[in-house]
Formats: structure tokens, sequence, C-alpha cells
């Protein structure tokens, strides 16, 4: 899901390296080498579709290796069939191209097909580890409408294996914690 976030920013122009994601904004002496405006993406892979991205307003750093979305994001994403497997939005978002590291900024909010919601307010997807993170509080809605909050998130790309840190919850059932 997030990792096809991943693959759409790829395809428009990447890099691979080590770069640490910091949450920054451009200033107001830096020059965007690339600006884009109400528009949508469609990404595949060997004739695959991954993602279709949509966003108010990119800006591309060539120098910083960093791509800004301040208009808002909405990424739709697909496997490997075509089918529809989640979709993620969020009020900005960052692009780190050396790491292929990217960043969800405000209201955060991820909907798996399956029935999971996951709601933060930063969302990282972790490139090299293949891992959706957040070190802020996050709220998981279940398939069973079961509400769970914690500080601090990690899981694979499509919701379906994670983990809450510091967890707290409301269940309308046992939950067993073990």
């Amino acid at each position: 899901m997030v990792f096809g976030f991943a693959l759409v920013m790829t395809l428009v122009g990447c890099k691979r390296g080590n770069e640490e994601v910091v949450t920054t904004e451009p200033g107001s002496d830096d020059f965007p080498s690339q600006e884009g405006w109400n528009s949508e993406l469609y990404l595949s892979k060997a004739g695959e579709l991954l993602a279709v991205v949509r966003y108010g307003h990119m800006m591309k750093y060539d120098e910083k290796k960093i791509v800004y979305f301040d208009q808002g994001v909405e990424v739709d994403f697909y496997d490997g069939e075509g089918n529809h497997t989640s979709q993620l939005t969020s009020e900005k978002g960052e692009y780190h191209e050396e790491t292929e590291d990217v960043l969800g900024v405000g209201n955060v909010v991820v909907v798996s097909d399956s029935g999971v919601t996951l709601r933060t307010e930063v969302l990282k997807w972790d490139n090299r580890r293949e891992k959706i993170l957040s070190d802020t509080v996050v709220m998981v809605t279940t398939v069973n409408h079961d509400t769970l909050y914690g500080v601090g998130f990690e899981s694979d790309p499509d919701l379906n294996r994670w983990v809450i840190r510091r967890p707290w919850g409301v269940s309308e059932r046992r939950v067993d914690m073990e």
C-alpha cells in the first residue's frame, strides 16, 4: 500500500542512497526544479497498475532530492492483479529520493479494502525495511470494529500484520493482548 506510493515516486524519478528523513519544508529562497498542480499520475511496473496518485500541488527539488506535496495527497493502491487494495490520504507529503522513503503528514488516513483503517498525524514508508511506521499517536479500527490506540505503529504494506506500541483501546469482545 504505502510501498506502492514509494514505487510511484520512484517512477517519477528517484535515486537510491542513505539520507535521514527530515520533515522540513522549502524556504522562501528555495526554488523547485519542477512543480505540478491538480494532477493525477498513473503508475505501473511491467504493465501492471501500482497506484493512482492525485495531488493539489507538488514541488520537486533536485539539489535536495526531495519532492514536497503541500496541498493534499490521495493515493489508490493496486495489487499485482490490478485489484484495488487501499487508499491513503494526507494533507501533505514528502518523498526522499535517495532513500525512497515517503512521509505523509497531517490527518493521515489509510483505509485498506480488507476493512482496517489507520489514522495518525505522521506516517512513514521505510523503503529499506519495507515497513509502514509512525512514532506518533495512532488509531486503528479493525474489521471487527475494535478501536485501538497507541503511540507508535509498525506494519507490513497491506496492513495485515501490524504492531501498536503503548496500546490502549475499546472492544465489544474479549481481546487477547498476548
